[in-house]
């Protein structure tokens, strides 16, 4: 098994999916008053911010695997952006506001999941990441 090859690639596909997974509610809940954006903005630091991170991930562990970059650089850049991407999408889903979360039109309940979903497409992103530190490292 070549570490250096699909630990990239389970990084990659990760971030692609912490995007696209934070990306959802916004392109598929039509809620009024700016209650999409105050979601987005819950916590201390917001999740939009890690939705970027996630998709300058992908560039990173591109570069890395296509050796367009020191591996070594790029497989130390990919662990501290997963590491953070990882801390901050836990930070903002456990500080969501109950009363924020549940004030959603019922056909909007799945959001009461989305935020561990994130979680769990970041803690990907943190495995491909660490996995290839450790390959490289």
């Amino acid at each position: 098994m070549d570490a250096e090859r699909l630990a990239p690639t389970v990084g990659i596909v990760g971030a692609l999916l912490l995007a696209l997974t934070i990306a959802i509610p916004a392109v598929t809940v039509e809620a009024g008053d700016g209650q999409v954006a105050a979601y987005y903005a819950a916590g201390p630091v917001g999740i939009s911010f890690v939705g970027m991170l996630a998709l300058l991930e992908t560039v990173v562990f591109l570069s890395g695997r296509q050796e367009r970059t020191d591996p070594a650089t790029a497989a130390g850049l990919a662990f501290v952006l997963s590491l953070s991407m990882l801390g901050v999408a836990a930070l903002w889903s456990f500080s969501i506001d109950p009363t924020l979360l549940f004030s959603f039109d019922q056909q909007y309940s799945w959001l009461t999941y989305h935020r561990w979903s994130v979680v769990a497409a970041a803690f990907v992103t943190f495995v491909g990441g660490a996995w290839y530190a450790r390959g490289v490292l």
